[in-house]
């Protein structure tokens, strides 16, 4: 791959895939098998759908063109069980074509899913017969995860339901490019000096982002989003290092408490993106939850640039641009619609000096039974 292959370029690609798999076109998917590529150590990588080949990039073959029916009974048994398959010489290939020249030897196979139903596959090739390397199976279970996820996503933006929206309004500004492009960013870095780290955060982001599509309800317990909320803080830890340094503190009665969706989670990304990376030099970031009488008081504080006050005024209207406006209006509206007065965003902020952010709603458990 040539200088202009940059991590935006697989985050946009992506982004791409729309609707059902049939979203994802040949051009887009010839982007991501091509940063793949750049990103492993291997020779060549492909990308299908249930039928035909979408993408084949590296080592030769002349039978794996785009367009092409899949050619190999390991891909096609691949998409019939949704299994990953680890082939170790080329004869379990199966390729129909007798004394096929390409230097294909060993593969990984991942199926890509949609809602349980196999609909491609992302398959990393080697041209040695043998085991293939750890990373390389890492890898490929990762980038399908992502695709996958992303065609998930687009099942749920059929959703009409008030929640469902309010849920996806919250997603979209967290799987918004910038976010894909710096994590993936912070991924083929690391990948120069340790490998296995960058593909297991490569794996943590898939994580991060199906887990965000896996709530039922509108109201999570504290517990479970202060866990996604450190899933996020581990992805931007990795990118930031010790630029960042991060305190949690949770009252343990708090943590069976319950709390809206994604109602954290916005206002820790806003406080880093917004206030902490433009900062020069080191800063802090503290997420505390407490329970304060009959109501539970989330904050998030940063030391970071700060907010300039004829945009804090702002912050609260619906459509008022993107990125930060975006999450803490639906923050806003989303508390209003559940407890009308009793849940509310507070912020103070001073240019250069940093941000307060504190949401208190009304102390509430689970019933049991």
């Amino acid at each position: 791959m040539g200088e202009s292959v940059t991590p935006l370029d697989i985050a946009l690609a992506i982004r791409a895939a729309r609707g059902h798999w049939a979203g994802l076109t040949r051009e887009t998917a010839e982007r991501i098998a091509g940063i793949v590529l750049s990103i492993a150590n291997v020779q060549a990588v492909a990308i299908t759908d249930s039928a035909r080949i979408l993408a084949y990039e590296g080592a030769g073959c002349p039978y794996m063109r785009p367009g092409q029916p899949v050619q190999t009974k390991a891909t096609r048994q691949v998409l019939r069980t949704g299994e990953v398959a680890l082939i170790e010489r080329k004869a379990d290939l199966q390729c129909p074509v007798p004394g096929c020249p390409c230097a294909v030897q060993a593969a990984v196979i991942a199926p890509l899913k949609v809602q349980g139903e196999v609909v491609g596959t992302v398959k990393l090739y080697a041209d040695h017969p043998g085991p293939m390397p750890g990373y390389a199976t890492r890898l490929a279970i990762g980038i399908s995860e992502l695709v996958s996820v992303q065609a998930e996503i687009s099942e749920v933006e059929h959703q009409k339901e008030l929640l469902a929206q309010a849920r996806l309004e919250a997603l979209q500004a967290q799987i918004r490019p910038h976010f894909l492009f710096n994590t993936l960013n912070t991924v083929i870095a690391t990948s120069r000096v340790d490998p296995d780290l960058a593909r297991d955060l490569l794996t943590e982001l898939a994580a991060f982002l199906r887990h965000t599509i896996s709530y039922r309800g509108d109201r999570i317990s504290a517990a479970e989003e202060i866990a996604f909320v450190s899933q996020y803080l581990r992805l931007e830890q990795a990118r930031f290092g010790d630029r960042i340094a991060v305190r949690l503190q949770v009252d343990p009665e708090v943590e069976a408490a319950l709390i809206p969706v994604l109602a954290l989670q916005p206002l820790v990304e806003n406080a880093i993106v917004h206030g902490l990376a433009p900062k020069d030099g080191r800063g802090k970031l503290l997420v505390s939850l407490r329970r304060r009488g009959s109501e539970i008081q989330m904050a998030v504080v940063d030391d970071g640039v700060g907010i300039p006050r004829a945009r804090l005024r702002r912050l609260f209207l619906p459509q008022q641009g993107s990125g930060m406006g975006l999450g803490i209006a639906n923050v806003h509206e989303r508390l209003h619609a559940l407890y009308g007065v009793h849940g509310q965003i507070r912020l103070r902020s001073r240019p250069g000096r940093g941000t307060f952010a504190v949401v208190r709603i009304p102390f509430e458990v689970r019933e049991v039974g």
